[in-house]
This record gives C-alpha cells, structure tokens and sequence, in this order.
C-alpha cells in the first residue's frame, strides 16, 4: 500500500526533499512506518525518537491531518493513500517590534 510522508523544517532537512512515498505491507503502524524513514535517512531517529523509543512530544505526527495523539498514537495503523504529515513543534516567538511602556 503506497503512503506518501510529507515533511516540514528540520524533519524535510534529514530527508532532504518535502514528500516521499513508500510502499508499506497491510497493517504497518505510524510507529513501524518511522522507523522505517528513520533507517533509510541519517539523523531522522533522534529527531523523531526520544531514547525511550517514543516520539518526542514536540513532533507533531499526523495521518491525514489527524495528530495520531488523538487516535491510537505510535500503533495508529496506516492504510492505503494516507498521507503522514512530519513536523517538530514550533516554539519561542515574542513580540516583534514592540516595546513595553
């Protein structure tokens, strides 16, 4: 079953293109599905992976546009023509340009 992988910032960096499609077996999870992508690419599993083999909480992963937090999570089953979305957690930010009185 063919699942297209679309990923964004540093995670598009270890990859190094937006969108790959793989050809998984019937069944595959989220979690097997990454680890996979994660063998395949060099520096990809520390950052999706923390050392407890767990996604890191500030990588968002999700199926269709659904965060797999809100579904089975790492044992979310893939199916055909899923699109797997890729992408750490933006943070920081402030107010640029203003100046408190």
């Amino acid at each position: 079953m063919d699942v297209e992988f679309v990923s964004y910032a540093t995670v598009r960096d270890a990859i190094g293109t937006k969108s790959v499609t793989r050809d998984l077996p019937e069944g595959t999870t989220a979690e097997d599905a990454l680890r996979d992508l994660a063998v395949e690419y060099e520096g990809l599993d520390s950052l999706l992976f923390t050392s407890d083999g767990e996604i890191r909480p500030h990588v968002n992963v999700l199926v269709n546009d659904e965060n797999i937090r809100d579904r089975d999570g790492q044992a979310t089953t893939l199916s055909a023509g899923d699109t797997v979305g890729l992408s750490p957690g933006v943070a920081g930010g402030g107010r640029v340009g203003v100046i408190d009185a």
